[in-house]
């Protein structure tokens, strides 16, 4: 009776300490990136619908979207890098011609750690880059 008491708690232990591993082996490794896009030329106003392309060194590797009313873009990457970001956002208005008649850019560099989120900031420059 004794020997089936200590092969149950053994048993059990196994059990235990298995769920355990397997619980410790389900971390988080995403990689996740908060970019907010501001406005040089509006007293670093957030912007809204601005063009984000993330990427590595140019590689395959990239994500892009919009940014929200915050002005505000978040993706995550499944890998730590260092990543560079580009934004363009539409600028000069034609009235005569209904269209957007240049654009304005921010760039920055970061790097990404594993299960954590970087902030990084872009600053559009006041500097309109004209369509021909």
């Amino acid at each position: 009776m004794k020997k089936k008491s200590i092969f149950v708690a053994a048993a059990l232990l196994v059990s235990v300490l298995g769920f355990a591993t397997l619980v410790s082996c389900d971390k988080d490794t995403l990689c996740y990136v908060k970019v907010t896009v501001v406005d040089e030329a509006n007293g670093n106003a957030p912007v809204k619908g601005a063009y984000v392309k993330i990427d590595n060194n140019g590689s395959s590797i990239y994500k892009e979207g919009a940014t929200n009313d915050n002005g505000v873009f978040q993706t995550d990457f499944p890998a730590p890098a260092i990543f560079d970001v580009h934004v363009l956002d539409s600028a000069v208005w034609d009235t005569n011609y209904h269209k957007f008649m240049g654009y304005r850019t921010g760039e920055a560099t970061f790097k990404l750690k594993t299960a954590e989120t970087v902030d990084v900031t872009v600053v559009l420059k006041q500097q309109v880059h004209y369509l021909n």
